[in-house]
């Protein structure tokens, strides 16, 4: 049953109450939804319902407010007023693919088309045919690298990222860092058959694939034996500068 809070969101939001609320009109309209799609921000995302027969969003597709996806444009406003009255219509389908991020304040404008695997990065504007496995920024929306360039990018980056954090911590606060502060490094020290804590055990849910990420995570062995040896090791280390 609906708590009073829930009902008083969708009263005065709508199907914008909650992502579950958006992903459920959206389907109901007629947009073609894949499974398990994530809209962090659901009241500050705009999803073009004048045409759900042309949009299609994949599966594991995560979007972080406030996303913008058109389908299409009021142009005609200005040509009908510059040519007395002829109407130019702009419709256009517009299809998100598998395993796609979608990061804050992007615009996926009318006749993208955006392929699998892809990461689409903050406030890009896309238009055209986005490749697969790849990452794509800016204004005009360009592609930056492959998928697997920047996973390569993001792993090497992982220690030294793990010891900023906590040398910044320690020098803020003067204590030595709790360990649920590294819900996004804790594969540093931890693996295998090791227990998780709470934090890092519904990290492994996150994006809705846990099974695939626990066995991914049983057969890790980590660099460090456990996080006191991960904090000895940041101990000795010089403060790292951007």
């Amino acid at each position: 049953m609906l708590n009073i809070k829930a009902i008083a969101k969708r009263i005065i939001f709508g199907y914008k109450a909650s992502a579950q609320d958006y992903i459920a009109y959206l389907i109901k309209i007629g947009v073609e939804v894949g499974e398990k799609i994530e809209i962090f921000s659901p009241r500050k995302t705009t999803i073009d319902v004048c045409n759900p027969h042309l949009l299609s969003i994949g599966s594991y597709v995560s979007m972080t407010g406030p996303v913008t996806i058109l389908t299409h444009d009021y142009s005609v406003s200005v040509t009908k007023k510059y040519t007395g009255g002829e109407i130019l219509g702009k419709q256009l389908e517009t299809r998100i693919g598998n395993n796609v991020f979608l990061g804050h304040g992007c615009l996926i404008l009318p006749g993208t088309i955006i392929n699998d695997n892809t990461i689409i990065g903050a406030m890009a504007v896309v238009s055209g045919v986005c490749e697969g496995d790849s990452v794509y920024a800016g204004n005009p929306a360009k592609r930056i690298c492959s998928l697997q360039e920047f996973y390569e990018k993001r792993k090497k980056r992982q220690l030294d990222e793990a010891v900023n954090i906590y040398k910044q911590y320690s020098k803020r606060f003067g204590v030595t860092p709790p360990e649920k502060l590294f819900h996004e490094y804790f594969y540093l020290f931890h693996g295998g058959n090791d227990v998780l804590i709470p934090e890092f055990d519904k990290k492994l849910s996150a994006h809705q694939d846990y099974n695939e990420a626990l066995v991914y995570f049983r057969n890790h062995v980590p660099p460090f034996a456990g996080y006191d040896a991960f904090c000895d090791y940041c101990e000795k280390q010089p403060e790292i500068t951007n």
